[in-house]
């Protein structure tokens, strides 16, 4: 491979105290002890370094756009000058770009070559601050777009000193969220945490690096051969299977040299989503993404308001733009583009988790790679709201396409096999932090908690307060979490419908933080489940590891809890719920011994043993010959783990 196309440029750009010059040296360092040819080139014109452009700071009431300046002020130059220098720098910085691919083809003798920048357009852009349809801002995304990376190093609003002046805070906070504003604007911008120990952002940042280059090369080697393979070479060490074979051969973790294979993990949740905040898939995703990446490279394909990539803990994260539609048509809009995506991101090995209340995704159809499907969302021999759509037919048809299943809890497992025979599924329970048992605490609380997802009827949360409402235990009730706003204001009738007297005994307490979430875990006397529907119930486990008694429905995706310290009521059964919400209430000594119990039954379930189900699931796919992981023709069987 030669060329401009065998040269990677990548630039770093962040606030003047953001350090870029110094990371820019730690990573020409790594990567020359990775056997990458690099070159280091500095981004901006003469004036910039001689002359620096003031920040930009608009006076209240100060009409006209913000490319305009004022020629009265002497704090900044009149927009004539202001203009041409931006054109200045625009002009050095191509030429500059186009002497260091030069240096950069001829010192690489046709290797992968890096040309590393210590600024970027991203730095003129918030610099200048032109209009966004100005000719300036297309000249600068025009040199943006020969960029492969843009490492955004990320500091926040503080105060930054400017060459022979102090910035006002209020600039300097102006200028951080221009920075933030622009790189939503500029397309390979990827952020990193500047506020890391030196050596943890350049290792991070430098694996950005090498990703980039390995999705370059390969994609130069797809196009020289027409979309075969290859025998070239990276970096003087062969590629691995997958990435000569467009992402979908076998392959193992980085031995010898080789590229390690590509995992990647879809799931439309994510956890700033204030709908979900009470689910886990996010929680869950992040814990196995962050296990698999000690082996693999692994990027996470989820949904955001807007596009965009960001690596943390090693990871790669892909946000597509669909949560501006409605609640099911965002859903929709991402399983639609799963396929697509598919198709673009070169991988060895998906992981889909599905996503409810569409009961599969087709996603082997668009990939020769093993897709592993996660179901979190069955509920087993649980009722269901009535829905105009029957998804069953559809439900059949997608999970037979699927070879390798995941389930959360054994009765889904059992009713997936059902549909799926052929298909090897297993059961993957949730984990969670160990704790250490405190004796002194089991059997004391103040109160009775629900901690979850605010979903009248999912939740059963009509059920838990008709209970409450019959029992009159000697505990007050508090609920915790939160929903959409229509369930919200739903809940709030609910409460209100049963607050009465002056000093009311049901208590809604809203969205629970992590500090705030293990506050109340602590101090509660125990916990209620009333969901009609469960997936596995991951605040039950969290509550057991504080020693807390759960009581709960007897569903069927919940009999992991058997004998571990729970307490099990006929299913949708309100006065027996109420009553042995009483009992625990005024029980002491009972809450004590259910509670050791619920402690020691937690501990086997660690992150550490169900992230490392997921790793060994990736070997057993990746590491196996290609015929055993992926059958010739349909229908036929694979060896099913129970």
């Amino acid at each position: 491979m030669t060329g401009a196309r065998s040269v990677v440029l990548v630039a770093v750009s962040g606030p003047d105290g953001a350090a870029t010059s110094s990371l820019v040296r730690r990573l020409a360092i790594l990567l020359r002890e990775r056997s990458v040819p690099v070159t280091t080139q500095c981004h901006g014109c003469f004036l910039c370094r001689r002359f620096p452009v003031p920040p930009r700071v608009r006076d209240a009431g100060e009409p006209g756009e913000r490319w305009a300046r004022r020629a009265s002020d002497p704090e900044r130059r009149g927009s004539l000058p202001r203009r041409a220098h931006a054109f200045v720098d625009a002009a050095e910085a191509a030429v500059r770009i186009a002497v260091a691919l030069l240096t950069a083809i001829l010192r690489a003798h046709g290797r992968q070559a890096v040309v590393l920048t210590d600024r970027g357009p991203l730095d003129a852009l918030v610099t200048f601050d032109p209009p966004p349809s100005s000719v300036a801002t297309r000249v600068f995304r025009r040199i943006a777009e020969r960029y492969g990376l843009t490492l955004l190093v990320e500091t926040g609003p503080e105060p930054l000193h400017w060459p022979g002046r102090q910035e006002a805070t209020g600039a300097s906070a102006d200028r951080w969220y221009r920075y933030q504003a622009w790189s939503t604007r500029l397309p390979r911008v990827s952020r990193v945490d500047g506020a890391r120990a030196p050596s943890l952002l350049a290792a991070t940042a430098v694996e950005q690096v090498l990703d980039t280059v390995r999705e370059r090369a390969a994609n130069g080697a797809e196009e020289e051969n027409g979309g075969g393979t290859s025998g070239g070479r990276w970096n003087g060490c062969p590629r691995s299977a997958g990435t000569e074979q467009g992402g979908h051969g076998s392959g193992g973790t980085e031995r010898g040299g080789e590229v390690p294979p590509h995992v990647v993990v879809s799931v439309y949740d994510e956890s700033g989503d204030r709908g979900h905040r009470g689910g886990g898939a996010a929680l869950v995703v992040g814990k196995v993404a962050r296990r698999l990446a000690e082996d693999f490279r692994v990027t996470v394909v989820t949904a955001s308001q807007r596009a965009g990539t960001e690596y943390r803990d090693g990871v790669r994260y892909v946000r597509l733009p669909v949560r501006r539609a409605g609640p099911r048509a965002r859903r929709l809009a991402f399983l639609a583009l799963l396929p697509f995506v598919a198709r673009r991101i070169r991988h060895d090995l998906w992981l889909e988790i599905f996503t409810p209340p569409f009961p599969t995704g087709f996603l082997p159809l668009a990939t020769s790679a093993p897709v592993v499907g996660i179901d979190r969302g069955r509920g087993a021999a649980v009722p269901r709201r009535r829905s105009p759509v029957s998804f069953l037919p559809v439900e059949r048809l997608g999970l037979r396409r699927y070879r390798h299943i995941v389930a959360m809890n054994a009765a889904d497992g059992s009713a997936i096999r059902r549909l799926c025979p052929r298909a090897d599924v297993q059961v993957f329970a949730e984990g969670v932090e160990p704790r250490p048992l405190d004796e002194s605490r089991l059997g004391s609380g103040q109160f009775i908690l629900y901690l979850g997802r605010i979903d009248t009827w999912a939740k059963g949360l009509d059920l838990l307060l008709d209970a409450y409402d019959r029992a009159r235990p000697p505990l007050d009730l508090l609920l915790a979490g939160s929903g959409t706003p229509a369930e919200e204001r739903r809940l709030a009738a609910l409460v209100a419908a049963r607050t009465r007297g002056p000093e009311p005994r049901i208590h809604w307490v809203g969205y629970a933080d992590e500090e705030r979430k293990h506050q109340l875990l602590r101090d509660s006397a125990f916990l209620v489940l009333p969901s009609r529907h469960e997936a596995f119930g991951r605040v039950a486990l969290e509550g057991m590891s504080y020693g807390k008694p759960v009581l709960h429905f007897d569903l069927p995706a919940l009999r992991w809890m058997r004998e571990g310290g729970d307490v099990a009521v006929p299913p949708f059964d309100v006065t027996a719920l109420g009553e042995r919400m009483g009992e625990l209430a005024r029980d002491p000594a009972l809450r004590r011994a259910l509670g050791r119990r619920s402690a020691l039954a937690s501990q086997r379930y660690s992150w550490d043993e169900m992230t490392g189900r997921y790793l060994a699931l990736a070997h057993r796919l990746l590491d196996a010959p290609a015929p055993a992981r992926r059958p010739r023709k349909r229908g036929t069987s694979c060896p099913t783990t129970r």
